[in-house]
């Protein structure tokens, strides 16, 4: 099993948890009622619109989230790429 470099690993999570949180944002101001009819979707018939804030979406609210899943996903990602290096070389 090939080693992934754990440094590649988190910056691919890191822009792509950005980017999914920003398309997420833009659905939600484009189309929010089918942005969150989705979600209840894939959720398996859990009610979101329960939770739904009434707040208008701020974009400054907006860049604070997708900044971070910016930070945190190469966090998960180093994790995720440690973890499988040792598991895959069978290293302890």
């Amino acid at each position: 099993m090939d080693k992934l470099s754990v440094l590649s690993v988190g910056i691919a999570l890191g822009v792509t948890s950005a980017l999914m949180s920003m398309f997420c944002a833009l659905a939600f101001a484009i189309w929010p009622d089918a942005t969150l009819d989705f979600f209840n979707a894939i959720m398996h018939g859990l009610d979101l619109s329960a939770v739904r804030s009434t707040a208008p979406i701020s974009p400054v609210r907006d860049l604070y989230g997708v900044l971070g899943l910016g930070i945190l996903g190469p966090l998960a990602g180093v994790v995720y790429a440690s973890i499988y290096n040792v598991v895959g070389t069978g290293r302890r």
